[in-house]
């Protein structure tokens, strides 16, 4: 029984592929005609036509071509696991997309092109010292507050941040009941942003501690008020 054979042209009308696609495939050597005419015209076999499916199928999946004539050598899994990996790197960096989209679809559409640069730099800044599963959890807890309690939860820093730095300027010692109560609040507020989570905790002291606290605030506390408040809330680490 004779194999069959296909000419380049037939092959091409027969698989949608174009002729050039088919011509590169055997210039790179991942797709060789098993025999010649003796005008020197391509022929592809039975074998090079299953070979051509596999290759197909390979960069179906998004196997980059350079990939694939290993993947055709050796064990196709290896390939395509590599491959499901950075498919999932993608996936996450989709879906981390996502959720700024959304945050900017849900922001104050009067917000000022000043207000979106912050938010920016808060968002990147945030992605340096948390990992995409602690971003997660970070997304995950504040859709389990309204929008009327987020407004709350920053009404209430604001307004801990500048009692503490009234009682600065006074020159309170950081023992004294008025700190030692705001000390309480600033560690709940805390508590209330990380969930009690110690990896996110120490995600946000290192935040601060390498980006100062100015920059990692964003401009709402500077480093003075950091180390007074500090001195407070280890005061009260201590008693």
């Amino acid at each position: 029984m004779f194999e069959k054979h296909w000419k380049i042209g037939e092959l091409a009308r027969a698989t949608g592929l174009t002729v050039r696609t088919l011509h590169h495939y055997d210039e790179i050597g991942l797709l060789v005609p098993s025999e010649r005419t003796q005008a020197g015209y391509r022929l592809y076999g039975e074998q090079d036509v299953r070979r051509l499916y596999e290759i197909r199928a390979l960069r179906d999946l998004g196997i980059p071509l350079g990939e694939i004539p290993d993947a055709l050598d050796g064990d196709v899994r290896d390939t395509i696991g590599r491959h499901l990996e950075r498919v999932e790197h993608e996936l996450e960096q989709s879906r981390r997309l996502r959720s700024l989209l959304q945050r900017i679809l849900d922001a104050d559409t009067e917000a000022s092109s000043h207000d979106y640069m912050e938010a920016i730099e808060a968002m990147t800044m945030f992605e340096k010292y948390y990992t995409p599963e602690q971003l997660d959890r970070i997304e995950e807890r504040r859709r389990q507050f309204s929008d009327e309690e987020h407004d709350q939860f920053h009404k209430d820093w604001e307004e801990l941040i500048a009692a503490a730095r009234a009682e600065k300027e006074k020159g309170t010692d950081p023992s004294d009941p008025r700190m030692q109560q705001i000390a309480t609040r600033w560690r709940e507020l805390i508590d209330m942003f990380t969930g009690g989570d110690e990896a996110i905790l120490g995600g946000l002291k290192t935040m601060y501690d390498e980006e100062g606290p100015e920059r990692a605030s964003r401009g709402a506390i500077d480093a003075e008020l950091m180390q007074y408040v500090g001195q407070a809330i280890a005061q009260q680490m201590r008693n």
